[in-house]
């Protein structure tokens, strides 16, 4: 089968700067390309060459100068190269004119939010067209698809909910690198006295880190040494001061030693920030999609307060690999759970292990097994075999 994955644009695949949707591309596309010949198609950039081969898998890089164009490019040579089914990542914009242009081909349409289907970058009518012509519709939640079928009901009987993965051996590894944990803990002031929350994410309001900090000053007298450890930037890749990035630090400064910014770390140092950790704090405000750090946590051994936005209960189950909570009463929830696994190490260790079990369920394999799963019943249905 030869699949073609359109990348959203502004970032390279694979990542040098980019979301969680570029790293998801690669990832997919290194496992389907074993069987199938995959053409990833992406923006140039300087740290890639502008084609490339790897096995069966294609990297087409174009320039990204507006969407309407770097998609034109695409278009004109998935003609010629005629790809027997095209996957589009986070654009649904891009469906409607590649359905237009390559009628005869299915089209997929992976969403890894609701953000790029709100009014702001595609008009309702517009996107009820995507889900009346395009083929399937995949989501990385089931309570993801739940709330595209709801707004969008033409996507009815197209939809498939499948979970990403995760590559564990980084975590597990870091685990291992002792020197390399004591050096980090060294430069950010954690010592042997210290119990550690972590936050991991962007900083901005939806992802709730200002709830962590509300609640530091109650935990601080009932734990003097304990530290709170922020790992994340205001965007991907930039550490971009923005009204709610001052407004965190302002919360901080009075909190002094007990809480520490490491700003934005590169992905491949993240692993070793987990190790830091007692306890993995996730307090989105926001419904969470699916919570790619839900995996890295339980990847670590990491028990987890987690708030129940979103896909998150379909990662994390409730008392038994962390904590789920409501965060209606942010102030009490959040103490009480954080509390109770600072006193337990015990709990801690029980839910960082199941944790551990439960994550050997989301891998990549899984995920382009499925995806594959959807091309072949398209194919098949396309061509009557």
């Amino acid at each position: 089968m030869k699949i073609a994955i359109i990348s959203p644009g502004p970032f390279s695949v694979p990542p040098v700067v980019g979301t969680s949707v570029e790293h998801d591309i690669q990832m997919v596309a290194e496992q389907m390309e074993k069987e199938h010949e995959v053409t990833v198609y992406t923006r140039k950039c300087p740290q890639y060459p502008r084609s490339k081969k790897e096995g069966n898998l294609f990297y087409r890089r174009f320039a990204y100068s507006s969407p309407t164009r770097y998609l034109a490019k695409i278009i004109r040579h998935m003609k010629k190269h005629k790809p027997d089914i095209i996957m589009v990542e986070n654009r649904p914009s891009y469906v409607l004119q590649i359905k237009e242009k390559i009628p005869q081909t299915p089209v997929v349409l992976n969403m890894h939010s609701m953000l790029f289907a709100s009014p702001y970058h595609i008009s309702p009518e517009k996107m009820n067209q995507v889900a009346e012509k395009v083929d399937a519709l995949i989501t990385n939640s089931g309570y993801l698809l739940s709330s595209y079928l709801e707004q969008f009901p033409k996507f009815k009987g197209k939809g498939h909910a499948v979970h990403l993965g995760i590559h564990p051996d980084p975590f597990e590894d870091a685990q291992e690198r002792e020197k390399k944990i004591e050096k980090l803990k060294k430069k950010l002031r954690i010592n042997e006295e210290n119990q550690t929350i972590l936050f991991v994410g962007r900083l901005m309001k939806e992802k709730g880190v200002h709830l962590i900090l509300d609640v530091m000053p109650k935990l601080i007298k009932q734990y003097p040494n304990l530290k709170l450890v922020i790992t994340g930037a205001s965007r991907y890749g930039r550490n971009i001061t923005t009204p709610y990035v001052r407004s965190i630090y302002r919360q901080a400064a009075k909190l002094r030693k007990n809480v520490v910014f490491t700003q934005f770390m590169p992905p491949h140092k993240i692993p070793y920030i987990y190790q830091l950790a007692d306890i993995v704090v996730i307090p989105s405000l926001w419904q969470e999609p699916f919570g790619r750090v839900n995996l890295e946590a339980m990847a670590s051994c990491k028990a987890i307060v987690a708030s129940n936005r979103g896909g998150i209960p379909e990662v994390v189950k409730h008392e038994e690999n962390g904590f789920v909570v409501s965060l209606k009463n942010h102030e009490e929830e959040l103490y009480e759970s954080i509390c109770r696994l600072l006193e337990s190490s015990e709990l801690r260790e029980e839910f960082g292990k199941k944790g551990l079990e439960r994550v050997k369920e989301f891998t990549w394999v899984k995920t382009a097994e499925q995806y594959l799963e959807v091309y072949k019943n398209l194919v098949q249905q396309e061509t009557g075999v």
